[in-house]
């Protein structure tokens, strides 16, 4: 009986052995074989230098008044990393009973030599206009300055100014700028 249990338990162990070796498959993991991220681009949006506009500041015909703005794309060291649509409004409101009719408003831009260059693209609209610019996609930051004039012009003999003299009557100033990235 013992020469039986011990064929036995080697055609066993034979025929495992030979199921085993045919019927293996091999696995192998590659960890982290390649690894990635990704982080957001810089999108910065800023004003440039302190606000040089004044409020409550008198004005009759004749008189202008000018204030400078600038924005730019960068923050100290960190440029934005994306080119950027800039959208301007600039508007007149009420500031008292009513507004002051005869004002005329402008926006210039100033560049490197200091000149203002009249704005090309600037769109009409209620009290005011808008206008667009673009920071172009740059290793460098960008600092874009403009000016806008308040003019009440110098009229004729019946431009009924007079109407619009006193505390009554003002007008309130505002400027506001949207920077859309530009699709790549």
């Amino acid at each position: 009986m013992k020469k039986t249990i011990t064929i036995i338990a080697m055609i066993l162990a034979i025929s495992v052995s030979l199921i085993a070796g045919t019927m293996s498959y091999y696995t192998i993991t590659i960890d982290k074989l390649a690894e990635g991220s990704v982080v957001a681009k810089e999108f910065i949006l800023k004003e440039e230098g302190s606000d040089t506009f004044q409020e409550n500041v008198k004005i009759a015909p004749g008189d202008k008044e000018v204030w400078t703005f600038a924005v730019k794309n960068f923050d100290g060291s960190t440029i934005s990393e994306t080119a950027m649509d800039l959208a301007f409004s600039v508007a007149l409101s009420a500031n008292g009973e009513a507004m002051i009719q005869p004002l005329e408003i402008s926006v210039a831009k100033v560049g490197s030599s200091e000149t203002p260059v009249e704005i090309a693209n600037i769109v009409e609209e209620d009290n005011g206009f808008s206008f667009i610019d673009l920071f172009e996609l740059s290793d460098e930051g960008q600092t874009y300055t403009y000016q806008v004039t308040v003019s009440w012009p110098w009229g004729e003999e019946n431009d009924n100014a007079i109407d619009f003299a006193g505390a009554d009557f003002g007008t309130a100033l505002s400027v506001s700028v949207t920077g859309t990235q530009v699709k790549p």
